[in-house]
Order: C-alpha cells, then structure tokens, then sequence
C-alpha cells in the first residue's frame, strides 16, 4: 500500500471496509485527487489465511490428486497473480484510477465427455484438496448428462518462460501513470480550441501464471501489457465528429518511450479535426482498398472468430466443410500467430500449457488450420495449436486468436491504388456486428477517401461495408506488401483478452458500401 501510494499525492477520505465471505478478502478503497477517483482492490488468500510457503507446483499436484482420487479422467489447473492499473483522464482530470491485486486458482475436471470448472483463492494444500475434490465431484454428477462422450488427449509439457522487460510496471510510481496519461490528454487539448472533449484511459497489466494438468504438464508463464487510448471529440458549429486511437504492445513501461505513444494524442487530434471537413460517403457497390487496420477488423472478426475450432461440434460456423477447401483467391493467406515478439497478442504457452506456434488458417487460398484447445482437438482428432486462452482463473479457457492477419502481397500502397480507377480507401473502424454462423457482417470505417482516376481525393466519413465473408474475400484481387498490426481486447463467451490483427492495405472488387 506504501509503494503503491507513494509520491502520487493521493489522499485517503474513507476505508469501505474489509469484507470476508467464503475466505475471500476483498478490501475496497476510495482516494481521491480533486475531482478525482481511486480505487484499490485487493483479491486474494483467505482472510485468516497462514503464511504458506509452497510452491505453485504442489499446490496444483494437491488439486489434481485430490480430483483423480474421486476418479476423473483429466484435470487441469491454473494458477494466476495478476496486478493491474487503470487510469482514464477527461478534459484534463483524472476521473478514475484504479489498481487491483486479482491471485487466485481455477481448476477444470473432466470425465468422458464431461466437464466440472471451479475458481478459488484459497491457495493453501487444504483450500486445493478441497477445490480439486468439489470440482471433480460437479464433473461426476453430469456425466450422464452429456451428449458428446470423448476423451481429452494431449501432450506433457515442462518449460519456465519468464518474461525480461526493461521497467517493470511495479516498479513504476502511480504518479509517474498518472503524468504520462496526462501528458496525452493535454496534447488532444491544446491542439484546437474545436476539440470539445477529450478521454484518455492508461492500463497496465502484469502476470505471473502457473498451469499444471494430469498429463504432467507443468509450465510457469509471465505476462506483460500495456495500452494507451486517446477518444477526442471536435465540434464546428452543428458538425460534431469523433476520433479513437490505441496503442498496446508486449512490454514493460517502457513503451511510453516510443514515439507512437508520446505523440497519440496529436495523432488523433489531428485526425479528428480533419474529420470536421470530411464529406458523407456516397452509397452504392464500390471497388474498396482497405487500410491494415480495418482489414484486420475485417479477417478477424468475420473470419477468424469462424476458424475457432469450438464452432465445429455446435455447428456454428459457415466454414463448418470448408477444411481443406477454398475460400478466397491464391493469394490470399491468413494467420493467427501468437509467437510473435512483443506484441499485444502473444504468449509462450497457452492456457492449458500447449506451446504457442503459427497457424497458418488459410494458404493460398485455401482453409488449412482452424484454432484448438484440447477439447477440439480431441474431438475432431486434430492436433492441439496453443489456442486455449483464458481472460483469468476466474474463467474456462476456449479456443481464442491472438495476432491474427492476412499476410502481405506483392503490390506497392501507391500501385494497388493508382491501378484502381474508382472506389474508396476505408481507414480504420468504428463500429460493426458479424454472424460467424451465416459468414455475415457489416463494419463501419472511422473514415476513408474517395479514389478517383487512381488517385486519392476527398475525405469521407460514415462509410461502412457489408457483405458474406466468402464471397469478400472471393473478390480480393490485390494485396499490398505493407504490414500493420493494431491492438484491441476481443470477446467471446463472457471473456475479453488481449489480442492484435491487421495486415496490408488490400482491395476488394464490387463491394456494398453504405454512406450516411
């Protein structure tokens, strides 16, 4: 509490108090700065909790021979001490700062087709025993309930994959957050009296994660995120527009030193006052280019989210027969690879312990890869790719992307858009839906730019594409050989992870394209 506070000039006004339920401890704090809001939240150990000194190893050995003691087939658990700041300034001041201590176990038991899951932050050899036996015995009592009867099979993994980042996010003062944050709200302010309001959200996150099962898995994993956004708004007379941008990277504190994080502020500044003298986009079928970021969006959302290999046994996918089958021109390769270095999106070892890898969803065109935790892949004898991910030990880990992208092409930006007589450049992205059952969607660019005689013309706003995912994709006829990945949190199942996508600048024939 002492480190965490210290030289911020925070002041404490009131103590909520310490509430103890089920040996959880949660304390709950209120300080404040003027007009300001902080939060501390602790979760973790039972509140009388002794010192205990074992180690993560046999803890999780206690949980896994107290479930297969009741006679399960496979157990796994994880382990996890995470610690985390948020810290969002608006129109100068700091609204909300938050940091929380997240420690605690989630276990998983499973047996012919059957799972039981269970959360706890007891993490003593007594609080594990008895979490792994509830746990097993919730598996047990649903066994002859499911429809599906599998086994789970998989690989024995041992490995120590610590994570070397330069400052240390607990190292950092929350003062010296707090400053950068507001260094980046001051930038949007002071750009243009037209700004009319500015948001700025800071967040770090930094993670210890242990995972065990009763293959003999046993890995030890550490983590690292941090991001930055600026949300401004800009206002001439009646004519209100909007700009959002983010940074998040694999790193320690040290990212703020990057010129991209020092400078985001001026950067969507700048974009949202050129957005004041942008034009509504004209509707109708269009030749598109897009830009990697709303390509990104794009092969992430309609068709990544397709790949995750969860949809096969509920069939809720439409590339449900397309393995092995085309789904778009030669050219076109997609990938989902978490191995990446330093990026947003990237792990050693997945949540279940499998060792990330590339995987290569689409080659030349075809559908070669989909994304698997040991449940898919068990099912649908197909090998496990390090795709189980977790938002926390409060959660069940399933099938989710990581830094997913289509890989770049041969021709030049300027190329792909002098060879383009008519259509539009869509930049970024505001909002959109899709249906991966269907292969539907719609995305709505933050902006774009009208191409005529190939080259580029007047900004446009309020521009969104639509269309079914095969037969987009079918249509992409040239691919750029720039790259570009953007960072974002995606959602599934009630979790949200961390993750990246992008790719080239590439374009797409005869696309719907809606103006408003």
């Amino acid at each position: 509490m002492v480190n965490l506070l210290s030289n911020t000039g925070l002041r404490l006004i009131t103590l909520l108090g310490k509430y103890s339920k089920n040996n959880v401890c949660i304390i709950l704090l209120i300080l404040a700065l003027p007009t300001a809001q902080c939060e501390l939240v602790i979760m973790s150990g039972p509140a009388n909790e002794e010192q205990d000194d074992t180690k993560m190893e046999d803890l999780a050995n206690a949980a896994i021979a107290a479930a297969l003691n009741e006679g399960i087939d496979f157990v796994d658990i994880r382990l996890e001490d995470t610690q985390t700041t948020i810290i969002e300034i608006n129109d100068g001041v700091t609204k909300r700062s938050i940091a929380a201590h997240l420690k605690g176990a989630g276990i998983r038991a499973f047996v012919d087709g059957s799972w039981g899951f269970s959360q706890t932050t007891d993490l003593t050899r007594r609080g594990m025993k008895k979490a792994g036996t509830s746990v097993a015995k919730l598996a047990l009592a649903t066994r002859e309930k499911v429809s599906a009867h599998f086994e789970i099979d998989g690989t024995s993994n041992r490995a120590r994959a610590p994570l070397s980042v330069k400052l240390p996010f607990s190292d950092i003062h929350f003062e010296d957050k707090i400053n950068f944050a507001k260094d980046i709200d001051d930038q949007a302010q002071s750009y243009d009296e037209r700004i009319v309001n500015t948001r700025t959200i800071y967040g770090d996150l930094e993670t210890e994660l242990y995972v065990a099962n009763s293959l003999g898995t046993s890995i030890y994993t550490e983590n690292s995120l941090p991001r930055i956004i600026s949300s401004l708004t800009a206002k001439d007379g009646k004519n209100r527009r909007r700009a959002y941008n983010s940074i998040g990277v694999r790193s320690g504190f040290e990212f703020t030193e990057s010129e991209a994080a020092q400078s985001i502020g001026l950067s969507t500044a700048e974009l949202v006052i050129n957005l004041l003298s942008s034009e509504a986009a004209p509707g109708g079928v269009s030749d598109v280019v897009m830009d990697p970021v709303l390509n990104g969006v794009m092969v992430h959302e309609a068709f990544g989210h397709a790949c995750e290999a969860d949809n096969w046994p509920a069939h809720t996918t439409v590339l449900e027969d397309k393995v092995g089958k085309a789904v778009g021109p030669e050219q076109l390769n997609i990938t989902d690879n978490p191995t990446l270095s330093g990026k947003r999106g990237s792990f050693d070892f997945d949540w279940e312990g499998t060792p990330a890898k590339k995987r290569t969803l689409v080659k030349d065109g075809v559908l070669t890869e989909l994304l698997h935790d040991l449940e898919t892949s068990s099912r649908l004898d197909m090998s496990a790719n390090g795709a189980a991910r977790a938002q926390s030990f409060m959660h069940p880990p399933i099938p989710r992307m990581s830094n997913t992208y289509m890989e770049p092409g041969d021709w030049s930006v300027d190329e792909l858009i002098a060879d383009t007589e008519s259509g539009i450049l869509l930049c970024r992205f505001n909002y959109g839906y899709t249906e991966p059952a269907k292969g539907q969607f719609m995305f709505q660019a933050s902006h774009g730019y009208l191409i005529e005689n190939g080259d580029v013309g007047q900004m446009v706003r309020d521009v969104s594409i639509a269309g079914h995912i095969l037969d987009i994709l079918a249509k992409v006829d040239g691919i750029a050989s720039d790259f570009e990945l953007d960072a974002g949190n995606c959602g599934k199942g009630g979790q949200v992870v961390p993750d990246m996508s992008g790719g080239p600048h590439a374009r797409i024939r005869n696309v719907p394209v809606g103006g408003m």
